[in-house]
């Protein structure tokens, strides 16, 4: 027993100890030293904010901050400054508390100087997931809302850009949104019915503007420039005082040219 304790305390030992520690203490500074140099382990740069910077001044941007940058798409955004960054990844640190490594290449998307055109497709009538699908597969961004109609839950009524109903086949700038109504379909509530007969249909469409009813025209041998100023003979429902639909019902008016 005591031979034993006496190897343990034996100077062969404890230079055998020594050893094996300097051993250990070298490899573990050596894979720092790796680390850091091969890495960059523990560095972090802030990530600056790219936005409204124009491609043509990128490359000065980032000459002294260690990053690099890819201009990955373009995206059109109205009122955005043409020929500037619109998005980037990853964002900046000031707004999303990211740091990156020395190197790190920056993910761009910036605003086409001259944005490519392409035509609007027919979407109406088509299922709110379809049409969505099949504007993206082109480059359009949609926007849905929503309007009470009795029938087609969940299709399109409407397709519109800036606020008014684009025709299909219209150029457009890819990236840019429009705007697809859907219906909702019936949710049990009324809506009071004016009686339209007598009135034009530039006024019919007035009355109607802030109740829930669409508004379904045929107006006999009237053209689109004669058609707001023509009389309405008959409508279906039937309108008038104390009457309601349903929200969301069509409205159906008849008018003749010269009437």
């Amino acid at each position: 027993m005591k031979r034993f304790f006496r190897f343990f305390i034996s100077k062969q030992f404890l230079i055998n100890i020594g050893l094996i520690i300097l051993v250990w203490v070298a490899i573990i500074f050596g894979e720092l030293w790796y680390l850091k140099s091969h890495t960059s382990f523990g560095e972090q740069i802030e990530v600056p904010t790219f936005y409204k910077i124009h491609m043509d001044d990128l490359d000065e941007f980032v000459s002294d901050k260690g990053i690099k940058y890819t201009i990955q798409d373009s995206v059109y955004l109205d009122g955005w400054p043409k020929g500037t960054v619109c998005w980037q990844y990853p964002l900046p640190t000031d707004s999303s508390g990211m740091h990156i490594k020395s190197g790190r290449e920056i993910l761009l998307s910036v605003v086409p100087v001259n944005p490519q055109m392409i035509k609007m497709p027919d979407v109406v009538d088509m299922s709110k997931r379809m049409a969505e699908s099949s504007l993206e597969a082109i480059g359009i961004r949609t926007k849905i809302s929503y309007e009470p109609a009795v029938e087609g839950k969940g299709f399109v009524l409407k397709q519109q850009y800036k606020g008014y109903d684009i025709k299909p086949g219209t150029a457009i700038p890819k990236g840019t949104r429009v705007d697809l109504v859907v219906a909702q379909g019936n949710n049990g509530t009324t809506c009071s019915l004016p009686n339209l007969v007598g009135l034009t249909i530039s006024e019919a469409k007035e009355r109607l503007s802030n109740l829930t009813l669409s508004l379904f025209i045929d107006c006999n041998g009237c053209t689109e420039e004669e058609e707001p100023n023509t009389i309405i003979v008959e409508q279906s429902p039937n309108g008038g005082e104390g009457v309601s639909v349903s929200a969301g019902t069509t409205v159906t008016v008849w008018a003749n040219k010269g009437e």
